[in-house]
């Protein structure tokens, strides 16, 4: 190994990275749903998220100038999430969860491009297809955050939860993402105005093909591997 490949950006920016990213989202999502309603947990679920714009900047690096991209992206929706956190404001929730947005669309593909690239199916590459699944259920959850902030009665909530309050919508509606991306629907939390039933919509169909197009992708990329396997060790 040469000393340049020593260098931590290049261990981030290998397949390992994504092994890193998927446990951050996964803590992510379970301090916010779980302890996320106390003070603490709000904080905790924070942090996670900041590790998960980290690590998303540090794994997509490759690239200079698109990594250059995804820093600013990052800094903005990092600075963004900690001045929601001192100082919580509808306006500014509604920018937050906007830019934030944006930056995981971006993350999401560079993850895409990586996981799905020519090579072997490892593990971490295993890993990163069910990160590209939970980043679509973050994603959307942002989405639906800037929809029931913008319009206040895009969707039938739980009896109490005020439709203003961002830290409560963003528990309730990443709950509401997951069971909607798994095609679960529970009924609780429901979609009203149009824009947000055609973003229910879009999830459902994202959730339903997701699994079937990644299995068979990775299966077939694993299938050739094995064949240009014999080839290569002839030579």
């Amino acid at each position: 190994m040469t000393p340049s490949k020593l260098h931590p950006r290049h261990l981030w920016a290998d397949e390992t990275g994504l092994t890193s990213l998927l446990l951050f989202t996964l803590g992510y999502f379970i301090v916010l749903n779980s302890i996320g309603e106390f003070g603490f947990g709000k904080l905790v679920a924070y942090i996670f998220f900041s590790l998960v714009i980290v690590a998303g900047v540090l794994t997509t690096f490759k690239k200079r100038w698109l990594g250059y991209v995804v820093i600013v992206l990052a800094a903005v929706s990092l600075a963004l999430n900690w001045a929601e956190e001192f100082r919580p404001g509808g306006g500014l929730a509604v920018l937050t969860n906007g830019i934030s947005l944006i930056y995981l669309v971006i993350l999401l593909a560079l993850v895409i491009a990586q996981v799905f690239r020519d090579g072997p199916v490892t593990a971490h590459r295993i890993r990163g297809a069910i990160l590209i699944y939970l980043l679509l259920g973050v994603m959307w959850a942002f989405a639906y955050q800037v929809v029931a902030l913008t319009i206040p009665q895009a969707f039938r909530l739980p009896e109490g939860l005020i439709a203003g309050d961002p830290d409560a919508l963003r528990r309730e509606l990443t709950y509401f993402s997951v069971v909607t991306l798994t095609t679960t629907g529970y009924g609780d939390i429901t979609a009203v105005h149009p824009v947000a039933r055609t973003l229910v919509m879009l999830e459902i169909m994202v959730g339903q093909l997701y699994p079937a197009i990644v299995l068979a992708w990775l299966v077939s990329l694993a299938i050739m591997h094995r064949k240009e396997k014999p080839k290569n060790s002839q030579v």
